[in-house]
């Protein structure tokens, strides 16, 4: 079964700089000599062209007025945070860290700084403590933020916890009913919460989770998906298949979706319908193939399609086409294709 996350730490910065601090503060009184009045509306004209570019997706540009911004004042922990933000959407995680440290340093009640930083050290692997240790100060800056808790959620959900000995999808659940006490409209804490349920077994409680998210927001594929492989889980193969389908019609370029859906038809004996999902599927990884780099994820997804559609093949008796699928896997290096080729092909 396979699932990929939308969204991620582009969508939450954009969100996040527009509720950074007003910037006015720039501004000086009429008492202040003009000199300094004049540096101090440079210092802003700089950061609201940062700004501009910065909402323009030219981040290369944004970055120099952020740069240009400090060099003439140095204490400015938003044009920091800012900078901080494109530096992220640049890559350059080590110097975003070092930004976001900079900004808790000037203003140690920074809410998103915390936030940021904890989420970027997640992402980059950091140990789980370093990473709470900055959701816990933001929580403790702001308890009423529904996003702060989901976002410790899902750092909890996603590293080992070293005192329990597992993951603790519990104190993960807690944290999530936290944040829908905040925000019961929040469709995302609800596909979140279902999730964690479903890894630590509790199959129905996380499927009314996933009809909550549905509910919300019908409009997202993702909830679709993975409530379809809750349900392959529970072997509701129909289920599962218009679950997919329904992922598909929202959103129909992702090659996963029709593995997905092609896994749930090969199980419902729909070996037909199986292969066509699993032919587009081999189609979109192509064309992403074309256009970036051959790298060890894709081809894991190709060589896997090809393992799949050969097996459908075979399940129809049509074996020249299912060696032929399983030759392809074994030329692009899949190892698992040698037993299928020497099971079913004379290799």
């Amino acid at each position: 079964m396979f699932t990929e996350k939308k969204g991620g730490m582009k969508r939450f910065i954009l969100i996040l700089l527009l509720l950074v601090f007003s910037l006015a503060t720039f501004a000086q009184s009429e008492t202040n000599p003009t000199g300094e009045t004049y540096l101090q509306d440079q210092v802003l004209a700089y950061v609201k062209q940062g700004e501009a570019k910065y909402k323009q997706g030219d981040y290369k540009s944004a970055l120099v007025a952020y740069d240009k911004a400090i060099a003439l004042n140095d204490t400015l922990a938003d044009a920091y945070f800012q900078r901080a933000s494109t530096k992220t959407n640049l890559e350059d995680y080590e110097g975003a860290l070092e930004d976001f440290s900079r900004v808790i340093k000037l203003d140690s009640a920074h809410v998103f700084a915390y936030y940021l930083r904890g989420d970027l050290k997640h992402k980059l692997g950091f140990q789980r403590d370093s990473s709470l240790y900055d959701l816990n100060k933001a929580i403790e800056l702001a308890p009423d933020n529904s996003l702060l808790y989901a976002k410790r959620a899902e750092v909890k959900s996603n590293t080992h916890d070293l005192e329990a000995g597992k993951i603790n999808f519990d104190d993960a659940i807690a944290d999530l009913d936290k944040a829908i006490e905040l925000d019961p409209n929040n469709a995302d804490f609800y596909r979140q919460r279902g999730f964690n349920q479903s890894q630590k077994g509790s199959n129905l409680t996380a499927a009314e989770n996933f009809d909550k998210a549905i509910a919300i927001d019908k409009g997202n594929p993702e909830y679709y998906n993975e409530r379809g492989l809750l349900r392959l889980k529970l072997e509701d193969f129909k289920g599962a298949s218009e679950d997919f389908s329904n992922a598909i019609n929202l959103e129909g370029d992702k090659e996963y979706l029709f593995r997905n859906r092609g896994l749930a038809r090969y199980n419902s004996r729909d070996f037909q319908g199986a292969i066509s999902d699993y032919t587009k599927s081999i189609e979109l990884i192509s064309e992403q193939l074309r256009t970036k780099k051959f790298n060890r994820a894709f081809k894991y997804k190709l060589t896997n399609a090809y393992l799949l559609r050969g097996s459908s093949f075979m399940a129809m008796r049509k074996n020249y086409e299912g060696c032929s699928d399983f030759r392809k896997a074994e030329e692009l290096g899949e190892r698992r294709a040698i037993n299928y080729l020497k099971k079913y092909c004379n290799f």
